[in-house]
C-alpha cells in the first residue's frame, strides 16, 4: 500500500521500451482507497487466507469489496478494445474474480497472470485449472510477456514455443513449457514506468487521513546471494544479478522529480549482495544528496560492517529489513544461513549505535528447530530486545514445493498430504502443526512482555494460528524434544 506495483511499472517501461503502448490500472489500491475505513484491515496481511480462500472471498469480499464496482474496473479495462490484458496476481482469487468477469465480457480477450505465486509449486497450476485465463507466466514476466505480444499480434494461438508459461489444455491438462533462463543483464531493462497510477493513493498510515506516501520502489538487484532452504523467491529468480550505482542513483533523482518524493523504497531480496555496488551509491548520494530517506532489505554478513552501516546512514538509508528468522546457530546453519547468533547480536549493537531502524522476521517451526532451539530464540530475544525497533513478524514454516526444503523431505523426516505446505509434520512426532501453533502461543506470550504487542502471523488468520483447535494435541513424544 504504500508504493505502487514494481511488477506492472517494469513490465510497463519494458513494453514502451519496444514500441507498445501498455495501459496499467493499480485495482489493489483503487478498492484500497474507496473502502470505508472499518474495512481496510482486510488489507492487513493477517487477513491474506481472505483473499486466498475461495470461499472466504466469496462470502466475505465479493459482497463486500469487489463486487459492487467490479463492472465499472472492467469497463475502464475494455475501453481502448485490448487484445490482451496482463494481471500481476497475488490474490488468486481475485484474480480470477477479475479474470472470468473480463471472459464473460470479451470471450476473445487473451488473459495472462504472472507474479511469484504463478510459480508452479505455489498457485500456478490452480490459476491454469481456474477456466478464464489463457497463459500463467512463472519466473521473470519481461521475456515471456513480450514473446505472447508478439505472438498474438501475428495472429497465432499457439504459445507452446514460449518458456516460462503454464497453459490450460482441452483435455483438462496443463502443460509446463519449462523454465526460462532469466535475463542476464538487467541493465537492459527499463526503470519501472508509474504512468496511469494513482499516486496520491498510496499511502504509509494505517490510519485516518491516510495521507499519500510519496513514496515509489524499485531494484537495484534480482535474485539473491542466498539460498536458505525454505526460499521460492531465490529459486524464481534463479541467479544474482546487480545494477550499477550510477543507473540506480540516476534512477531515484528522476522519479523523485518526476512525483515529488519524499521517500524511496528498494524492494529487492537484499540490498547488500554486491557491497560495492551498494558502497557505489552511497557515495553518489552522500556527494550529490537527494534529501530523500530510503531502505530495503539486507542479509546479515560480516560485510555489513559498522563503517558501511555509518555510510548507509549519511547516504540517507534510514531502515533495513532482515530475515532473521531464529537466532538459534543450529537451526541458521540448517536453514543454509552463512552467519551464527553471535553475528546477528554484533549487527544489532551496530545498527543500534549508528541509530539505524530495522524490521525483521522470525519463521516458527523448522524442522532443525526442537523446544531447545526454539527455547534459544526466545533467550536471543528477552537478551536483546532493547535493541529492536519494533517486533519482528513471524511465519510458520511452510515446505512449499520447488524449495530446497521440499527436495530433502526424506532426509528431514517430513511428512504432508499433497497441497497442504502449512500442515507437514515430522515422522517421530516431535514438530507438528499443534506444536507450531503452541510455540506461536509462546512466543506470543513473550511479545507482550517484551514489546507490549501481540505477535502477527504473515499472511495467516491470527486467531487461528495462535489458538489450539479441538483435535490439535501435541504428542507426547514432543515433550521429550
Amino acid at each position: 500500500m504504500k508504493t505502487p506495483p514494481l511488477t506492472t511499472a517494469y513490465l510497463t517501461g519494458w513494453l514502451k521500451k519496444r514500441g507498445h503502448e501498455p495501459f496499467q490500472l493499480d485495482w489493489n489500491i483503487e478498492l484500497f482507497h474507496h473502502a470505508p475505513t472499518h474495512l481496510k484491515e482486510y488489507w492487513d496481511r493477517t487477513h491474506l487466507h481472505q483473499w486466498q480462500d475461495e470461499n472466504h472471498y466469496r462470502d466475505n469480499v465479493i459482497p463486500n469489496i469487489t463486487g459492487p464496482t467490479i463492472d465499472g474496473y472492467v469497463d475502464r479495462i475494455l475501453e481502448n478494445s485490448p487484445r490482451l490484458v496482463g494481471i500481476s496476481t497475488y490474490s488468486i482469487e481475485a484474480t480470477k474474480h477479475l479474470a472470468r468477469v473480463l471472459k464473460e465480457r470479451d470471450p476473445k480477450l487473451c488473459i495472462v497472470v504472472g507474479g511469484q505465486v504463478c510459480d508452479p509449486g505455489f498457485y500456478g497450476y490452480n490459476l491454469a485449472w481456474s477456466g478464464p485465463i489463457d497463459l500463467v507466466v512463472h519466473g521473470e514476466g519481461e521475456g515471456p510477456l513480450l514473446e505472447i505480444i508478439e505472438t498474438v499480434e501475428a495472429g497465432g494461438e499457439d504459445f507452446s514455443h514460449i518458456r516460462g508459461l503454464l497453459i490450460p489444455q482441452p483435455d483438462g491438462q496443463v502443460l509446463d513449457t519449462g523454465l526460462r533462463d532469466p535475463i542476464r543483464d538487467i541493465s537492459e531493462l527499463s526503470w519501472p514506468d508509474f504512468e496511469d497510477l494513482p499516486m496520491d493513493y498510496y499511502t504509509a498510515m494505517d490510519s485516518e487521513p491516510f495521507a499519500p506516501s510519496r513514496a515509489v520502489s524499485t531494484l537495484m538487484s534480482r535474485g539473491c546471494v542466498r539460498k536458505c532452504d525454505f526460499c521460492l523467491q531465490a529459486e524464481i529468480w534463479q541467479n544474482f544479478r546487480y545494477r550499477k550505482g550510477q543507473d540506480i542513483y540516476d534512477e531515484m533523482a528522476a522519479h523523485k522529480e518526476r512525483y515529488g518524493l519524499t521517500n524511496f523504497h528498494f524492494n529487492d531480496l537484499v540490498i547488500n549482495g554486491s557491497a560495492r555496488q551498494l558502497d557505489q551509491l552511497c557515495t553518489l548520494l552522500i556527494k550529490n544528496p537527494l534529501d530523500m530517506p530510503w531502505g530495503g532489505n539486507a542479509i546479515v554478513s560480516r560485510h555489513l560492517t559498522r563503517e558501511l552501516l555509518e555510510k548507509l546512514r549519511a547516504a540517507g538509508c534510514e531502515f533495513l529489513g532482515f530475515g532473521f528468522e531464529s537466532f538459534s546457530t543450529k537451526v541458521l546453519h540448517a536453514m543454509g544461513k552463512k552467519y551464527d547468533d553471535d553475528e546477528v547480536s554484533r549487527l544489532l549493537h551496530d545498527m543500534h549505535d549508528v541509530g539505524m531502524r530495522f524490521f525483521s522476521n522470525l519463521i516458527i517451526g523448522h524442522p532443525a528447530e526442537g523446544r531447545k532451539e526454539f527455547a534459544e530464540t526466545i533467550s536471543f530475544l528477552v537478551q536483546h530486545h532493547h535493541l529492536f525497533t519494533e517486533a519482528p513478524t513471524s511465519s510458520i514454516l511452510i515446505v512449499q514445493k520447488n524449495t530446497p526444503i521440499y527436495r530433502a523431505r526424506e532426509r528431514w523426516g517430513i511428512e504432508m498430504d499433497e497441497g497442504d505446505a502449512l500442515g507437514w509434520w515430522l515422522r517421530d512426532g516431535s514438530n507438528d502443526l499443534a506444536e507450531r501453533k503452541h510455540r506461536a502461543q509462546v512466543m506470543n506470550f513473550f511479545y507482550e512482555s517484551l514489546f507490549d504487542t501481540g505477535l502477527k502471523i504473515t499472511d495467516m488468520d491470527t486467531r487461528k494460528d495462535l489458538t489450539l483447535g479441538e483435535g490439535d494435541i501435541i504428542p507426547r513424544t514432543a515433550q521429550a524434544n
